[in-house]
């Protein structure tokens, strides 16, 4: 955009309709910013900045300082081979005088171009640039018609379906309506401000401050940052005129600023009584059917008091709304207490038997025959996990899906666990049983938190590799972008754990228990039907060190990675740690890495090719050594095994790696000096018995020849 003496002009596209559903004026803003930055980019014509802005009843993109037109584009055309386009007499041919007319030129303007396949005849072509006015008008209806939307519905007599009914288009170039049609709507430069407020028509400039500043005027943020930051203020303000916190809930946020266009948060209020009510309990009845926002006081306890956002709330309406607010809030809870009275009137325990009538999968039985099987593996884990508290872990299993059956969790089934918790804790249960309720969901997705003790992991272990195993086992595996049954998230789950538990359970071990818990109960079509054994655990372990993979890939390079998961991805705990030692020793190495890495490539790909000679026990003999090198390496070697095997014995990896790096110079004088491949049998297979202690030795910690330069 350097040239002076041309002109650039703002872009403004807002497609006005009826109330969009929330989440989904983000999604599609978006994918419109992408298809006009693709069509500006591929047309050759500059811009600046381009964002999308939008509100439940607009989808607005503005892009700065947009060219006037499209540069002209040279072309060369290619057209016959010369030996086609030229007779024997010199004259051109019957091709060659077809391409000229092909592409409207003259003979004499054709050429001899050289290229991989000879020469061959060619022309230049200048085609002249388009308006940027003709190229949007022309592509914009295109643009619009392909919007990603959940569902798409047509109205009146338009055939043009869309998310909802269109109402208005503008379309600008500077000053200038960018004439185009959708859905029997002309384009314009007026739109419709705030449904009550201000619900008339008005001009609409295309820059953007002004036009987010017009619409303003209008009653209208049309920015969400605003309205985000205006409801957080807001939340934050009213909180503290009451002694309060919020409790942040920036999903619900997050909707709640794509369902207004003029937020306006307010305070209100409900019985103290219903606090009686569990509070994840409350905290969901006004997050799911309402919307709003709960408090703690200083304490950290739930306060009787709720955060409501309205969209046209005036100050003779502010008592008004929330009022009706608290009358809802107050039904809602009534109706929820009215769970918990009823859902208490009996043992948490006796809900568990009400499971046999729900089914699970078909071919796994009911959820009560999986509560079964979970109850079993978490038992048969607590003595690797939980010693000391393995009727705790059993108590808990027992419990875990039994308020699966009842009123509340059937009217809040995302409460499973907090409910069960809860009466738990009523009915007496011990505190260690009760959380382990809770946590036996936990980790739920990336970032949630961990079981804190030994019994919540064991029945979380438990739940999460049932899921996984019998899914597997039943051929429900997920594919591609498919992943009905969340198996990659309870993988996920079952690894954070086994990172995170010291001692820690290995994947290979988890996984045999499992298959042995679960490959009994399959029936299929009414005939027991039990897969091997040997396959579903491969299949699940691979899919196991697959997601261990991708999750460490987001902390990591993907060479170190595999290195290490080559080497050893069983104990789990381990990875990690190897990982950080590995790129520790990287950053201090410098240059040195690579020349230790590829010393080490060495050794492993000739181990690998030539191992076979002498086998993995076979014994170096230090009386057929030639030369001062082999002694050299047979030293550092056994000097670094005990060494190393100490600093892996306390998980001090860094340690471990540092001596074998020093073990470096002696590889590679080796390999300077020593002619592995010699013509006598028994030195040759010395040296490689000497390379495959050294290969060994190094694999305790990577492979690292998957290592890249």
């Amino acid at each position: 955009m350097s040239d002076q003496s041309v002109q650039y002009l703002d872009f403004l596209l807002e497609i006005g309709c009826e109330e969009v559903p929330a989440g989904v004026v983000p999604v599609a803003a978006q994918a419109l910013q992408t298809a006009v930055i693709e069509l500006l980019d591929s047309a050759g014509i500059l811009h600046g900045d381009v964002e999308w802005l939008g509100t439940p009843r607009r989808m607005s993109l503005c892009v700065a300082q947009v060219g006037p037109q499209q540069p002209d584009r040279a072309e060369v055309l290619t057209g016959p081979p010369i030996k086609a386009a030229r007779g024997a007499d010199g004259q051109w041919t019957q091709a060659a005088l077809g391409f000229a007319r092909g592409q409207n030129v003259d003979i004499s303007a054709l050429f001899e171009l050289e290229t991989a396949k000879g020469p061959y005849l060619a022309a230049h072509r200048t085609t002249q640039g388009q308006p940027t006015l003709k190229v949007l008008a022309q592509a914009l209806p295109g643009i619009l018609r392909n919007l990603p939307f959940p569902k798409k519905m047509r109205w009146g007599t338009e055939r043009e379906p869309f998310i909802r009914p269109v109402h208005w288009l503008v379309a600008l170039l500077g000053e200038t309506v960018i004439p185009f049609e959708f859905a029997g709507i002309s384009s314009g430069n007026q739109a419709r401000g705030h449904r009550f407020w201000h619900d008339q028509f008005l001009t609409l400039p295309a820059q953007r401050h002004a036009y987010v500043q017009a619409l303003r005027q209008a009653r209208v943020m049309v920015d969400p940052a605003e309205r985000k930051n205006v409801i957080l203020q807001g939340i934050h303000r009213l909180a503290a005129e009451v002694n309060g916190k919020w409790v942040e809930d920036f999903a619900t946020l997050d909707v709640v600023v794509q369902l207004t266009e003029w937020p306006e948060p307010l305070l209100g209020t409900f019985d103290p009584a219903y606090l009686a009510i569990p509070a994840p309990v409350i905290r969901t009845t006004l997050r799911e059917n309402q919307k709003l926002f709960t408090l703690t006081g200083p304490d950290g306890k739930l306060l009787n008091y709720f955060i409501a956002v309205a969209n046209t709330l005036t100050e003779e309406s502010r008592s008004t709304v929330a009022t009706g607010n608290a009358r809802v809030v107050s039904a809602r809870l009534a109706d929820a207490r009215f769970f918990v009275q009823e859902d208490t009137r009996q043992p948490l325990a006796d809900y568990r038997d009400k499971l046999h009538d729900r089914v699970y999968l078909q071919g796994l039985g009911s959820i009560l025959q999986r509560a079964d099987r979970i109850a079993a593996l978490a038992q048969a884990l607590a003595p690797l996990l939980a010693a000391e508290q393995q009727a705790d872990v059993a108590r808990a299993a027992r419990l875990c899906k039994a308020d699966l059956s009842t009123r509340m969790v059937f009217e809040f089934p995302e409460l499973q666990g907090f409910v069960g918790a809860d009466y738990a804790e009523r009915q007496g249960e011990s505190a260690t049983v009760v959380r382990a309720i809770t946590e036996h969901y936990q980790p739920r997705f990336a970032g949630d938190a961990m079981p804190q003790d030994a019994v919540g992991a064991c029945v979380a272990l438990a739940d999460k590799i049932e899921a996984v195993v019998g899914c597997f086992a039943l051929g429900l595996l997920p594919t591609g972008a498919q992943d009905p049954y969340a198996l990659r998230r309870q993988a996920l789950g079952i690894l954070r754990i086994l990172a995170d538990r010291s001692p820690t359970v290995r994947i290979s071990v988890l996984v045999e228990i499992a298959v042995d818990v679960v490959l009994p109960a399959l029936q299929i079509g009414g005939a027991r039907v039990i897969p091997e054994a040997h396959s579903v655990r491969a299949d699940v372990t691979r899919f196991l060190r697959g997601r261990l993979l991708a999750m460490m890939q987001a902390e990591f390079p993907t060479d170190l990675t595999e290195a290490v998961l080559e080497a050893e991805f069983d104990q789990v705990d381990s990875v990690r740690p190897r990982l950080q030692a590995i790129a520790q020793l990287k950053t201090e190495q410098g240059e040195r890495f690579g020349v230790l890495t590829a010393a080490f490539k060495r050794v492993g790909n000739i181990v690998r090719k030539q191992g076979g000679e002498v086998g993995g026990d076979a014994t170096v003999d230090p009386k057929l050594f030639e030369l001062p090198a082999e002694h050299a390496l047979q030293t550092a070697l056994t000097e670094a095994a005990s060494a190393v095997q100490q600093a892996m014995n306390v998980h001090d990896y860094p340690a471990a790696l540092r001596t074998l790096a020093a073990v470096g110079p002696a590889v590679d004088e080796f390999f300077t000096n020593v002619m592995v491949m010699c013509d006598q049998p028994a030195v040759r297979r010395n040296r490689l018995a000497l390379l495959h202690r050294c290969a060994d030795l190094f694999a305790k910690l990577a492979d690292f020849s998957r290592i890249g330069a």
